[in-house]
């Protein structure tokens, strides 16, 4: 027979009420009662009732996420990510809500927010947002929690919690392993710079080449093979052309290199090529190119944590606050000559 909540109660020693105060997250609990009584319940291996704590709590336990930059909305994939990182942050969100038994809803770009509340959605995380977006514009994020990968740089309210990695330094990082190889003319291609992480990015550039001249392309998004085609043929026609080429994606590092391959380039030799994001894709080319690792799935676990604990209070009169995860360059060979 699966153990009641009596049973977790008799273990801990305290009161059946105690025990829903713990598991559903309200009342006023010593953190010492808190540690015993989930002790109690982990040692007897009691799962409660999700719908039972719907009911308690007034929650659906069930959280939005929506990509904002990763997929064409006008597409018939407006759902499918388009890259490794967003798969990772999507895995990483779910694995972290299903360890508290919240669901996961994956809301698309144009998602009608109307429609998104009949699921009572209890928070939302945004990857990559602009700050013009839907939960934004109609004032949702004033009245439910709202967590974001990346800052919106365009948001008419506060976000309570940003979960992001320092892209600045990380794009030094980049340029000096590019000058330690002998690359001594960088370029770099950007998607939106409304985003921050694209912003971030071509801050760190600019400021690193501050004592040279730095040239930035800035193409749409989603990026497609003809933009970054001829983007990278804007940078090669300059009168001094580049020798490296520092992408914002895995996607544009992928054109650039497939780019270079047709006009005859020899990579690293000629040109160098290296992404601000790291993936599988960018192993399975020859050559493997360089990448920087942003650790997405511990994003998306982050990020998720965060919003669960705005939602069960957890985390109520903390000031916004900025999480921050490490990157990891990974050098291959499409930068070491």
């Amino acid at each position: 027979m699966s153990p009641t909540i009596r049973d977790v109660a008799a273990a801990a020693g305290v009161s059946i009420t105690t025990v829903s105060h713990v598991l559903s997250g309200q009342g006023r609990i010593s953190e010492q009662t808190r540690q015993r009584v989930a002790r109690a319940a982990a040692d007897l291996g009691y799962q409660a009732s999700v719908h039972a704590q719907q009911l308690v709590t007034r929650r659906s336990r069930t959280l939005a996420i929506q990509l904002a930059n990763s997929v064409d909305a006008s597409s018939a994939c407006a759902l499918v990510p388009n890259s490794d990182y967003f798969l990772e942050v999507l895995n990483g969100a779910a694995e972290a809500a299903s360890k508290r038994s919240y669901g996961l809803l994956l809301a698309p770009m144009d998602a009608d927010l109307d429609r998104l509340n009949a699921f009572a959605v209890d928070g939302a995380i945004l990857v990559d947002p602009r700050g013009d977006e839907p939960f934004f514009a109609t004032g949702w994020c004033r009245d439910r929690p709202l967590v974001t990968v990346g800052r919106p740089m365009a948001a008419p309210c506060p976000v309570p919690v940003v979960v992001d990695n320092d892209l600045v330094a990380a794009a030094r990082l980049m340029l000096d392993h590019l000058a330690d190889n002998g690359y001594q003319r960088p370029a770099m291609i950007t998607t939106d710079t409304r985003r921050s992480y694209a912003a971030d990015l071509v801050a760190g550039y600019t400021g690193w080449m501050r004592e040279r001249e730095p040239v930035v392309v800035e193409i749409d998004e989603p990026p497609t093979t003809e933009g970054t085609a001829e983007a990278l043929g804007r940078l090669l026609d300059r009168p001094i052309c580049p020798d490296a080429v520092f992408t914002t994606s895995e996607n544009l590092a992928l054109g650039v290199l497939h780019e270079a391959r047709r006009r005859r380039l020899a990579v690293p030799g000629e040109l160098g090529i290296c992404s601000a994001v790291d993936s599988g894709s960018l192993r399975l080319v020859s050559p493997q190119v360089t990448g920087m690792f942003v650790h997405p799935r511990e994003v998306g676990g982050r990020a998720a944590t965060a919003l669960m604990d705005l939602v069960e209070g957890t985390a109520s009169g903390v000031e916004p606050h900025r999480i921050e995860v490490p990157v990891r360059l990974n050098a291959r060979a499409s930068t070491a000559r």
